[in-house]
């Protein structure tokens, strides 16, 4: 068995420790105990619950879990375990299945209890003042926690109790967001999909719950606001004795905030006990299986069979020869948001190529411009001025100017896999429209396809008859991927593709991407706040800051040896787990 190193091996320890100190109680005979002797029930008592949707299928399969007051318990598993579904029984959202057939999931077996009451009991009432006041939750879609006709301040300050000016900004400043009047008077859509995501954290904290239900907290976080939000989060814990539920993909996250980590695959507990022990000596195949999976930045500087050690595209075996010239070209791009004097500029000159077969990363913090760029390119967003090229030819700013050919091109993955589904449209519908439209398919060779790709992504044919909301967030963002596909286009957009997938799907879609690259010479543009993804995918690094390009290069060289003070900041605060 391999044993694994973290870097953020002490940083967990001293926050749990914090944390245990904070709760004000000891442990004795493997219990945790009161001063004065007695015994406490746990605050949060999962016992043998099973959970079924509509069709009868199980979800959870009698699932047990204990937490104490002042704990942090992170849980981990791959799309689909029940990660998600263990936080909707925790909040109560989950009902008793009454005379068999009903609408959405429902618990069939077991009990949750929070602070010693059964939840699935409770009243709409009652249910509303333990939501307030007792868990707080924030969900895996940050877009989805926060009313889009409420502005910044009003959304902080809604369930807060000191809604004072001073208060809010604390609590903005907390979580690495500005606290100007301007920003203060933004809507939610007028915010990057990070700073989406640092203000539903703000939010979850300022209503200052006994227990926080993290969903994914750290999707769509630069590396350095990841590490202040996680720092974040552990201090609150420590002061305020806040019991912790961490459910993540992000195995240096867990190891960093949480003192004890649970595995969940299939619905199944496979493996429950201290973080470092999960992590250093894995009793379960599957956990060992899922911390070998996680990508660390020092792949960059190995020695991969598909990326040259200049950086450059690999060789490609299908689509041409890699040095045919560039697929996608970028000159002197500028673009921005607002109008008049509230017009701000994101991205500033931006010039460089994507040839075929190769990969070139996107890094900069969040707000930075790099989904604006991304939007450019694709003709979701209109430049200011510079030029779009695709196989050396200038392409119309706006997509709908653009030929079937040229829209084929150049396919966007967003960030968000969940907004850019239609709710209403199943899987089979969704593949189907670019098929039909783009490539002109019939009605069977549509569907024959829409098999094809599905198992291409690593999804069942099954899926082809499900809605989005009946599928978990990585099914989702391989949706979208198997969507952009079914185009045939030259160049793939990914905009975080990665960011809501666990390291075994991560590591999956990885492999598919370099496969896509070789066999058919696909061009990829890739942004990502996570450098583990970008030191095992990408050939080349363009460094993002102050809306022009900071840093070019080799990954190996921008990764390895970064000359910018931004790029060295970030590389030297990226998260490890490393095998030795």
């Amino acid at each position: 068995m391999s044993t694994v190193s973290t870097t953020s091996a002490t940083s967990a320890t001293s926050t749990a420790s914090t944390v245990r100190a904070a709760s004000t109680v000891r442990a004795v005979d493997g219990e945790r105990t009161r001063p004065d002797g007695h015994r406490d029930a746990p605050l949060l008592d999962v016992e043998a619950l099973t959970v079924a949707d509509p069709r009868g299928r199980t979800v959870l399969d009698g699932l047990s879990l204990r937490v104490r007051a002042g704990e942090a318990l992170g849980v981990v598993g791959e799309s689909g375990s029940g990660k998600t579904t263990l936080a909707m029984a925790l909040l109560g959202a989950l009902r008793p299945a009454a005379g068999g057939a009903a609408a959405g999931l429902r618990i069939t077996a077991g009990r949750v209890r929070v602070a010693g009451r059964d939840v699935a009991a409770l009243s709409g009432r009652e249910l509303r003042a333990v939501r307030r006041h007792t868990v707080g939750y924030l969900p895996q879609d940050p877009a989805g926690a926060l009313t889009p006709t409420m502005r910044v301040a009003a959304l902080v300050g809604e369930l807060a109790p000191d809604r004072s000016a001073r208060a809010v900004a604390g609590t903005l400043e907390s979580v690495g967001l500005p606290a100007g009047r301007d920003f203060l008077r933004r809507f939610p859509h007028e915010l990057s999909g990070g700073q989406q995501q640092r203000l539903a954290l703000g939010r979850l904290l300022a209503a200052e719950p006994a227990v926080a239900v993290l969903d994914e907290p750290t999707t769509g976080l630069d590396v350095l606001t990841r590490r202040l939000v996680l720092d974040e989060i552990g201090r609150l814990a420590s002061e305020r004795g806040l019991t912790l539920v961490f459910i993540t993909h992000d195995l240096p996250a867990a190891a960093r905030l949480t003192d004890r980590l649970a595995v969940l695959r299939g619905g199944r507990l496979v493996e429950d006990g201290p973080v470092g022990e999960v992590l250093h000596r894995p009793r379960a195949a599957y956990t060992a299986e899922l911390v070998r999976a996680v990508p660390d930045v020092t792949e960059a500087t190995r020695d991969r069979p598909d990326r040259s050690p200049t950086g450059g595209p690999p060789a490609v075996t299908a689509g041409g020869p890699a040095g045919a010239g560039p697929v996608l070209a970028v000159r002197g791009l500028r673009a921005g948001h607002g109008r008049g004097a509230r017009r701000v500029t994101t991205a500033e000159g931006v010039s460089f190529a994507v040839a075929r077969g190769e990969c070139v990363a996107l890094l900069g913090a969040s707000g930075t411009g790099k989904t604006t760029l991304v939007r450019c390119l694709s003709g979701h967003h209109r430049p200011d001025q510079g030029v779009v090229e695709l196989a050396g030819a200038p392409v119309a700013p706006r997509l709908r100017d653009r030929s079937v050919a040229q829209r084929r091109w150049v396919q966007l993955i967003a960030q968000d896999a969940t907004g850019s589904l239609n709710p209403r449209r199943t899987v089979a519908a969704a593949l189907a429209r670019p098929l039909r439209v783009l490539r002109g398919l019939d009605r069977d060779a549509a569907a024959d396809e829409t098999r094809r790709l599905l198992g291409l992504v690593g999804l069942s044919s099954e899926c082809a008859d499900r809605l989005p909301g009946g599928l978990s967030g990585g099914q989702r963002q391989r949706v979208a991927l198997a969507r952009a596909l079914a185009a045939g286009p030259e160049v793939l957009l990914c905009d975080e593709i990665t960011a809501s997938l666990d390291v075994r799907v991560q590591a999956e879609i990885l492999r598919l991407l370099a496969e896509l690259r070789r066999d058919l010479g696909l061009g990829l543009l890739l942004v990502s706040h996570d450098l583990g993804v970008v030191a095992r995918l990408a050939d080349r690094v363009l460094v993002l800051d102050g809306g022009g390009v900071v840093e070019d290069g080799p990954a190996a060289e921008v990764l390895g040896a970064p000359r910018h003070a931004w790029t060295r900041e970030v590389v030297a605060a990226a998260p490890r787990l490393t095998l030795t």
